[in-house]
Protein backbone atom coordinates (compact mmCIF):
# COMPACT_ATOMS: atom_id res chain seq x y z
CA UNK A 1 0.00 0.00 0.00
CA UNK A 2 1.45 3.39 -1.39
CA UNK A 3 1.42 6.66 0.73
CA UNK A 4 -1.71 7.72 -1.69
CA UNK A 5 -3.76 5.10 -0.41
CA UNK A 6 -3.08 6.51 3.25
CA UNK A 7 -4.06 9.82 2.09
CA UNK A 8 -7.21 8.74 1.02
CA UNK A 9 -8.01 6.92 3.99
CA UNK A 10 -6.47 9.62 6.16
CA UNK A 11 -8.46 12.30 4.17
CA UNK A 12 -12.03 10.09 4.54
CA UNK A 13 -11.49 9.73 8.21
CA UNK A 14 -11.09 13.74 8.84
CA UNK A 15 -14.00 14.22 6.26
CA UNK A 16 -16.31 12.14 8.61
CA UNK A 17 -15.00 13.61 12.00
CA UNK A 18 -15.66 16.79 10.52
CA UNK A 19 -18.96 16.03 9.54
CA UNK A 20 -19.58 14.40 13.17
CA UNK A 21 -18.09 18.21 14.56
CA UNK A 22 -20.15 20.18 13.21
CA UNK A 23 -23.60 19.14 12.27
CA UNK A 24 -26.38 20.08 14.39
CA UNK A 25 -28.14 17.08 16.14
CA UNK A 26 -31.79 18.05 15.87
CA UNK A 27 -33.82 19.29 19.09
CA UNK A 28 -36.06 16.78 19.85
CA UNK A 29 -38.02 18.51 22.75
CA UNK A 30 -39.72 16.43 25.18
CA UNK A 31 -42.95 17.43 27.15
CA UNK A 32 -41.97 14.79 29.89
CA UNK A 33 -40.31 12.61 28.59
CA UNK A 34 -37.15 11.96 30.57
CA UNK A 35 -36.12 8.52 29.41
CA UNK A 36 -35.46 9.68 25.97
CA UNK A 37 -33.36 12.27 27.07
CA UNK A 38 -31.44 11.10 29.07
CA UNK A 39 -29.30 9.92 26.18
CA UNK A 40 -28.05 13.38 25.42
CA UNK A 41 -25.35 15.23 27.09
CA UNK A 42 -27.15 17.96 28.01
CA UNK A 43 -31.29 16.60 28.07
CA UNK A 44 -33.26 19.30 27.60
CA UNK A 45 -36.97 19.78 29.42
CA UNK A 46 -40.06 21.31 28.15
CA UNK A 47 -43.46 22.03 29.42
CA UNK A 48 -46.05 24.03 28.94
CA UNK A 49 -49.02 24.41 32.18
CA UNK A 50 -51.87 26.69 32.24
CA UNK A 51 -50.27 28.11 35.51
CA UNK A 52 -49.66 31.55 35.02
CA UNK A 53 -45.35 32.51 35.14
CA UNK A 54 -45.62 33.85 38.29
CA UNK A 55 -47.51 30.62 39.84
CA UNK A 56 -44.94 28.31 38.37
CA UNK A 57 -42.11 30.35 39.53
CA UNK A 58 -43.83 30.67 43.16
CA UNK A 59 -44.53 26.35 43.08
CA UNK A 60 -40.54 25.93 42.32
CA UNK A 61 -39.62 28.71 45.30
CA UNK A 62 -42.21 26.78 47.50
CA UNK A 63 -40.74 23.09 46.54
CA UNK A 64 -37.00 24.38 47.52
CA UNK A 65 -38.15 26.07 50.80
CA UNK A 66 -40.20 22.41 51.83
CA UNK A 67 -37.60 19.96 50.61
CA UNK A 68 -33.91 19.46 50.56
CA UNK A 69 -32.58 16.94 48.33
CA UNK A 70 -32.73 20.05 45.99
CA UNK A 71 -30.93 23.78 45.88
CA UNK A 72 -31.23 26.72 43.87
CA UNK A 73 -31.44 30.13 43.38
CA UNK A 74 -34.88 31.61 41.54
CA UNK A 75 -34.58 35.33 39.40
CA UNK A 76 -37.47 36.59 38.10
CA UNK A 77 -38.76 33.93 35.72
CA UNK A 78 -35.34 32.15 35.70
CA UNK A 79 -34.36 29.66 38.11
CA UNK A 80 -30.49 27.59 38.58
CA UNK A 81 -31.36 24.36 40.44
CA UNK A 82 -28.32 21.90 41.97
CA UNK A 83 -27.68 19.31 43.89
CA UNK A 84 -26.75 19.66 47.61
CA UNK A 85 -23.31 20.75 47.96
CA UNK A 86 -22.67 17.66 50.35
CA UNK A 87 -23.46 15.78 47.50
CA UNK A 88 -22.27 17.34 44.45
CA UNK A 89 -19.27 15.64 42.29
CA UNK A 90 -17.25 16.33 39.83
CA UNK A 91 -19.93 15.23 37.19
CA UNK A 92 -23.10 16.61 39.46
CA UNK A 93 -25.72 18.41 36.80
CA UNK A 94 -27.12 21.93 37.05
CA UNK A 95 -30.87 22.81 35.68
CA UNK A 96 -31.17 26.26 34.53
CA UNK A 97 -34.95 26.72 33.57
CA UNK A 98 -37.07 30.01 32.28
CA UNK A 99 -40.20 30.33 32.42
CA UNK A 100 -42.37 32.15 29.31
CA UNK A 101 -45.66 33.76 29.20
CA UNK A 102 -47.56 32.20 26.69
CA UNK A 103 -49.56 34.79 24.45
CA UNK A 104 -53.31 33.44 25.21
CA UNK A 105 -53.15 31.84 28.70
CA UNK A 106 -50.97 29.96 30.33
CA UNK A 107 -46.78 29.52 30.75
CA UNK A 108 -44.12 27.37 28.76
CA UNK A 109 -41.41 26.21 30.58
CA UNK A 110 -37.98 25.36 28.75
CA UNK A 111 -34.56 24.73 30.64
CA UNK A 112 -31.23 22.51 30.17
CA UNK A 113 -29.51 20.10 32.59
CA UNK A 114 -25.72 19.28 32.17
CA UNK A 115 -22.84 20.03 33.80
CA UNK A 116 -22.05 23.43 35.74
CA UNK A 117 -20.48 25.83 33.61
CA UNK A 118 -16.82 25.60 33.87
CA UNK A 119 -16.44 21.72 33.15
CA UNK A 120 -18.84 22.48 30.42
CA UNK A 121 -16.39 24.81 29.32
CA UNK A 122 -13.38 22.88 29.51
CA UNK A 123 -15.28 19.99 27.29
CA UNK A 124 -16.06 23.05 24.85
CA UNK A 125 -12.40 24.39 25.14
CA UNK A 126 -10.62 20.34 24.41
CA UNK A 127 -13.61 19.82 21.38
CA UNK A 128 -12.45 23.28 20.12
CA UNK A 129 -8.53 22.45 20.48
CA UNK A 130 -9.18 19.20 18.86
CA UNK A 131 -10.87 20.32 16.01
CA UNK A 132 -7.94 23.09 15.10
CA UNK A 133 -5.18 20.90 15.63
CA UNK A 134 -6.95 17.93 13.62
CA UNK A 135 -7.17 20.82 10.73
CA UNK A 136 -3.48 22.06 10.94
CA UNK A 137 -2.61 18.33 10.49
CA UNK A 138 -4.85 18.18 7.39
CA UNK A 139 -3.96 21.31 5.91
CA UNK A 140 -0.08 20.28 6.32
CA UNK A 141 -0.01 16.74 5.45
CA UNK A 142 -2.19 17.47 2.11
CA UNK A 143 0.51 20.49 1.35
CA UNK A 144 3.47 17.70 2.00
CA UNK A 145 1.67 15.33 -0.23
CA UNK A 146 0.86 17.72 -3.09
CA UNK A 147 4.12 18.93 -3.10
CA UNK A 148 5.43 15.74 -3.47
CA UNK A 149 7.11 15.66 -0.14
CA UNK A 150 6.77 13.04 3.16
CA UNK A 151 3.92 13.67 4.87
CA UNK A 152 4.18 13.03 8.40
CA UNK A 153 1.70 15.51 9.39
CA UNK A 154 -1.20 13.04 8.15
CA UNK A 155 -0.15 10.70 10.65
CA UNK A 156 -1.85 13.43 12.97
CA UNK A 157 -5.42 12.86 11.73
CA UNK A 158 -6.12 9.24 13.08
CA UNK A 159 -4.83 10.39 16.74
CA UNK A 160 -6.71 13.59 16.80
CA UNK A 161 -9.54 11.41 16.09
CA UNK A 162 -8.89 9.26 18.81
CA UNK A 163 -8.60 12.20 21.10
CA UNK A 164 -11.78 13.23 20.15
CA UNK A 165 -13.35 9.74 20.64
CA UNK A 166 -11.80 9.84 24.05
CA UNK A 167 -13.63 13.52 24.91
CA UNK A 168 -17.07 12.57 23.48
CA UNK A 169 -16.71 8.68 25.76
CA UNK A 170 -15.42 10.79 28.88
CA UNK A 171 -18.95 13.39 28.46
CA UNK A 172 -20.48 10.10 28.29
CA UNK A 173 -19.22 8.51 31.13
CA UNK A 174 -19.76 11.53 33.27
CA UNK A 175 -23.81 12.07 31.85
CA UNK A 176 -23.85 8.25 33.09
CA UNK A 177 -22.75 8.58 36.86
CA UNK A 178 -24.90 11.57 37.05
CA UNK A 179 -27.95 10.14 35.60
CA UNK A 180 -30.01 9.51 39.02
CA UNK A 181 -28.75 13.39 39.57
CA UNK A 182 -30.50 14.28 36.59
CA UNK A 183 -33.49 12.43 37.80
CA UNK A 184 -33.95 14.01 40.53
CA UNK A 185 -33.50 17.51 38.93
CA UNK A 186 -36.12 16.93 36.32
CA UNK A 187 -38.65 14.93 38.48
CA UNK A 188 -38.27 17.92 41.74
CA UNK A 189 -39.71 20.82 38.84
CA UNK A 190 -42.46 18.30 37.19
CA UNK A 191 -43.57 17.76 40.99
CA UNK A 192 -43.67 21.20 42.02
CA UNK A 193 -45.35 22.12 38.71
CA UNK A 194 -47.62 19.15 39.20
CA UNK A 195 -48.79 20.28 43.10
CA UNK A 196 -49.58 23.84 41.32
CA UNK A 197 -51.76 22.55 38.70
CA UNK A 198 -53.79 20.58 40.91
CA UNK A 199 -54.20 23.33 43.40
CA UNK A 200 -55.65 25.22 40.74
CA UNK A 201 -57.90 22.78 39.28
CA UNK A 202 -59.44 22.58 43.16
Amino acid sequence: MDEKFFARVYLTMAFIFTILATAKNPVIYMSRNLKREMFRVRPRYKRVTFLPPCLVIDQVLQALINRREVKGMILENTAHLKIPEDERRFWSPEFRLTVYKMVEKGSLIRGVIGPNSKIWSLFMFLYAADFVLLFIGVIMGISQWVLGMEAPMLWSVPAFIALWLIIYLAAQLGQLKARKQTERLWKFLDRAIDRGEKAGME
